[in-house]
């Protein structure tokens, strides 16, 4: 049996804090997993607002948040570790996503590596996209390859977060995005006063707007085969034509990710894991549950995995790429094989 601490990192698409978590992972005749610790730590506003406008920045400007970020993350991931001394084989951020080409072999997160390897001393893998995207890779999505070897008593995984994506684990494990989640319903709520539909109240108060769901199902990305990624930026198309009634626009949304979801997860049988905040939005669960075959059975795991499941996994992806292995699959990207990617930095 051999054992490795491993701290990861993930802020999602839709910006609601950064999750931190340290995990043992054990390998003995395959691998286990222990959450020893798991935080969300709030994103100031200041810094919400930069990494949302990231985007527009100019290059300059933008190389110098890449750096303050990930100094920030640095000093986060000592708070959090202040009081615990564990032998911390590796750090594995994601960092938020400024541009997400993949046509044109570009998928670019900021929240420096190098900053945060220097500031905690401890070594650090970033950038775990890059090298898919340019093996003709769709980079995107990273999580099913961590789902496979942790949990592999799960047919399908469905993450509620920022976009929504299912990963697909029969014969051959498939994953996609499937449309925007959390970006959308956050949006539609905040018009609202709220800054998310709690139990997803807000959305069963609306009615159906037809011409917005004529409009969304009409919208190209969801008539693509995966493999198929999204960007951040892709939610404006979404939100063009939306109703004047933020309530409507919840419902009609809720019920179109519903349907989109169910399409997807059409040809599975068995178990199916739903993670992310949208994972607490009883009314889209209930909706999804309604349109799901019977044959499947969805199932909320604890609360701590609902909400660090992804922040595991690249503590996961970061450890196999410190130990040379594959941590990226070819069969869910569509890359020309799978990769060991992730850039490592070692502390001086």
């Amino acid at each position: 049996m051999t054992e490795y601490y491993a701290i990861g990192v993930m802020s999602g698409s839709s910006l609601d804090g950064l999750d931190v978590c340290l995990c043992r992972f054990i390998s003995e005749q395959g691998w286990s997993f222990e959450i020893i610790k798991s935080e969300t730590i709030g994103i100031s506003p200041e810094i919400t607002t930069q990494l949302k406008q990231a985007d527009q920045l100019t290059g300059r400007d933008l190389a110098l948040l890449d750096i303050q970020y990930g100094r920030w993350i640095g000093n986060v991931i000592n708070d959090f570790l202040k009081d615990l001394s564990l032998p911390i084989a590796v750090i594995g951020v994601h960092g938020h996503t400024v541009f997400h080409l993949p046509g044109q072999q570009l998928s670019m997160q900021i929240g420096n590596a190098e900053a945060i390897c220097v500031i905690t001393q401890t070594p650090t893998v970033g950038g775990f996209r890059g090298m898919d995207v340019l093996m003709g890779g769709q980079g995107a999505p990273l999580v099913p390859f961590g789902e496979n070897q942790l949990l592999p008593d799960y047919q399908a995984f469905v993450n509620l977060g920022g976009i929504a994506n299912v990963s697909v684990h029969t014969h051959q494990i498939r994953a996609w995005d499937v449309a925007p989640c959390n970006q959308i319903l956050n949006h539609f709520a905040k018009q609202l006063g709220h800054v998310f539909d709690d139990g997803g109240h807000l959305a069963s108060s609306g009615q159906m707007d037809m011409p917005y769901l004529a409009y969304i199902r009409s919208l190209e990305y969801f008539h693509l085969p995966p493999p198929k990624s999204l960007s951040n930026q892709w939610s404006a198309q979404v939100l063009s034509n939306a109703p004047e009634n933020p309530a409507n626009g919840l419902y009609t949304y809720s019920h179109f990710l519903a349907e989109q979801l169910a399409n997807d997860l059409s040809q599975v049988q068995g178990k199916v894991m739903l993670t992310g905040g949208g994972a607490y939005n009883d009314f889209l669960i209930q909706l999804l549950k309604e349109k799901v075959s019977p044959d499947l059975e969805i199932l909320l795991p604890a609360p701590q995995l609902i909400d660090f499941k992804e922040a595991l996994i690249f503590a996961f992806l970061g450890l196999m790429r410190t130990l040379r292995l594959p941590n990226v699959l070819s069969s869910v990207t569509g890359a020309q094989k799978d990769t060991v990617s992730g850039t490592l930095h070692l502390p001086g």
